[in-house]
């Protein structure tokens, strides 16, 4: 068992990195078999701000509620709080599969909340699993814990708040948000090809 009390900075970065992309990996496995295309008029709504292929292989499952990862066991016992409480969450992307949290909504997820996802799904696709958990774990660990601070949810959230306002032509947020990422890591499993 690790104790988190006993790790610097650095070792808490890549601990946190190494068993969360794990945990995306086991959840991703888990629930892609039990989850569903997107709905049709989900897919109306997000055509044109995320490519067709993207769209069509992306899963959305409802789940009775969204689970802590097991290596929290170990925060707990050093009677240290969770780095981020998953269980009040929305909904939550393990690579190309979202999971809409029943506990926080109980009918079918809004648009807005779908494209959100979205966002982290093309991140997933750019960056692979293992350098989406070290992009995300880093900036949280190193501004001590503020959730606002990771950049990708910084631009899942400027991107989501463009697509609430828009009127128009759809802006292409896929084509935004590959740009956005600098180095490209290695894909995961089924990225962007059929199963």
């Amino acid at each position: 068992m690790t104790d988190p009390k006993r790790l610097n900075m650095q070792q808490l970065v890549s601990y946190l990195a190494e068993n969360s992309a794990h945990w995306i990996e086991s959840q991703r496995a888990q629930h892609r078999v039990h989850a569903d295309p997107l709905p049709d008029t989900t897919l109306a709504a997000l055509s044109g701000f995320f490519e067709k292929g993207t769209l069509d292989r992306t899963r959305i499952r409802h789940v009775a509620s969204i689970e802590n990862p097991h290596f929290y066991r170990e925060f707990e016992e050093a009677g240290e709080a969770f780095p981020l409480d998953f269980t009040v969450w929305a909904a939550i992307t393990f690579g190309d599969v979202i999971l809409v949290n029943g506990e926080q909504v109980p009918g079918p997820p809004s648009h807005s909340v779908v494209f959100h996802e979205m966002v982290h799904v093309v991140q997933y696709d750019v960056l692979g699993i293992h350098e989406f958990a070290r992009r995300y774990v880093t900036p949280f660990v190193q501004s001590r814990f503020n959730y606002m601070s990771i950049p990708l949810e910084s631009v899942a959230f400027d991107l989501q708040g463009r697509f609430e306002e828009w009127s128009g032509d759809p802006f292409s947020a896929e084509e935004e948000i590959r740009s956005r990422i600098s180095a490209p890591g290695l894909p995961y499993a089924g990225s962007g090809r059929p199963e």
